[in-house]
């Protein structure tokens, strides 16, 4: 099972997939006689909404657990939930058919299709299935229609200026990792970033530069985070960082880092006389004891602090300070 499964699908690996498919769902069968067609499952709810899992191994392992297939980050979620399997049904003198089955793993809160509670069942295309709170949806999707599919998730998820994550994606995979980090209780990290005095930009320089500070701000951000870290476009001139399994050491550590490399950065690509800067408020909490809104609260107020602080700075959330007004 390749291990990109495991936490995302990316654009490459779908492809992949998807082209892997095309050779082993040929035409005929259960999924008709023109057209190749793939049976996926949609999350229509939970962390990963609009999210599509092509089902083109012979079987995966569905669960909150690290060590599963497909990972969901919700607590209503057994580390072990469900089992999908894909069998090839052979009947003589016809083509093969595919037959996608869900077992249940023993899950805390059930299995259901339908809303109907089962141990195993066939899965047919509209069914839906039940995890706890989060709901999928199979169906078989024509190879030939999946690029549609793929852009209409995309433009759902991405900020169209940037092409980085949106907010409602951004925030959404904060929450993703603070419900999957939470039985380890692990660190998660959130930098709030400003650009420094981004309206006299726009006034001085006009719209258009403005627009390009922020794409090659975007850029800069995009080349020097971690693998596993999101950055998103969080308002006008603010971008929300999420650093998954990362205290405050290793927040300001990061966000010190992107600070120095943006003075120069955007400057030296844009052929400007002057520096572009930005100020950076970082937070940490133990995913146990987090939500999404709290610990992003807590970013702002240290990206406040920097900006109060003189700009071009980076102040890491400390409740004894904070809370003591210093």
């Amino acid at each position: 099972m390749p291990k990109s499964l495991q936490k995302e699908l990316t654009k490459e690996t779908e492809q992949g997939i998807l082209f892997d498919a095309g050779i082993t769902l040929t035409a005929g069968g259960l999924y008709g006689d023109v057209s190749s067609f793939v049976p996926i499952l949609t999350f229509l709810s939970g962390p990963a909404l609009g999210r599509e899992i092509p089902l083109v191994h012979k079987q995966l392992t569905i669960g909150r657990g690290s060590d599963c297939d497909i990972l969901i980050p919700d607590p209503s979620v057994s580390r072990k939930h469900v089992r999908i399997f894909c069998r090839e049904i052979i009947k003589s003198g016809e083509r093969p058919k595919l037959k996608v089955v869900v077992r249940d793993l023993g899950s805390r809160n059930g299995t259901l299709v339908n809303y109907r509670a089962v141990h195993q069942a066939v899965l047919k295309p509209g069914d839906k299935v039940f995890l706890g709170r989060v709901i999928l949806k199979f169906d078989h999707r024509d190879i030939a229609e999946q690029g549609f599919y793929d852009e209409i998730y995309r433009l759902a998820t991405t900020d169209s200026l940037t092409s980085l994550l949106n907010k409602a994606a951004i925030t959404r995979f904060l929450s993703e990792e603070i419900a999957g980090l939470s039985r380890k209780k692990s660190w998660v990290g959130a930098v709030l970033v400003d650009v420094d005095g981004f309206k006299g930009i726009n006034d001085r320089l006009g719209h258009l530069m403005g627009d390009r500070v922020l794409q090659s701000a975007a850029g800069m951000f995009r080349n020097n985070i971690r693998r596993r870290d999101r950055i998103g476009r969080f308002g006008g001139d603010e971008f929300l960082i999420v650093l998954p399994e990362t205290g405050p050491k290793g927040a300001r550590l990061l966000a010190e880092r992107m600070r120095k490399a943006l003075e120069t950065a955007i400057a030296a690509e844009l052929g400007l006389a002057v520096s572009i800067t930005a100020s950076f408020g970082a937070a940490s909490a133990r995913a146990g004891s987090a939500d999404c809104g709290s610990l992003v609260e807590k970013a702002d107020r240290a990206l406040y602090r920097a900006k109060a602080l003189g700009r071009n700075r980076t102040e890491v959330y400390k409740a004894y300070e904070f809370e003591a007004g210093r």
